[in-house]
């Protein structure tokens, strides 16, 4: 009895070190054109993937469709919640948060080299 419980200890102590070692990121690629406030359909929307992202089930957006303007700023996220979902399903339904905002009409300065 004494080994099972051991054995329930180290599997919750790696499950909580492998919790403590995944973080939240994100990553955002600007246009360097003004931002408009963004869309309701477009602001902080999930998108779908599976297998730990490697496989798209939300599909690309058409940035054309989206913004007629041009976009401004695409942000995508890995928050707490989006995180949490990954590990309770295992990596097997892996969402992130997107938010897309379109540029404020007009052309703004041309995007500059990195």
């Amino acid at each position: 009895m004494k080994t099972r419980s051991r054995t329930i200890e180290r599997l919750l102590a790696g499950g909580v070190l492998a919790a403590s070692l995944s973080s939240c990121y994100s990553t955002t690629i600007t246009s360097g054109k003004p931002a408009a406030p963004a869309g309701i359909e477009y602001d902080e929307k999930w998108h779908h993937g599976l297998v730990w992202g490697i496989a798209e089930v939300s599909g690309p957006y058409n940035l054309q469709e989206v913004c007629p303007e041009g976009w401004s700023e695409i942000k995508t996220e890995t928050s707490f919640l989006n995180g949490l979902v990954e590990m309770v399903t295992g990596g097997i339904y892996s969402p992130q948060t997107i938010t897309v905002r379109c540029a404020a009409g007009g052309e703004g300065p041309p995007p500059q080299a990195p």
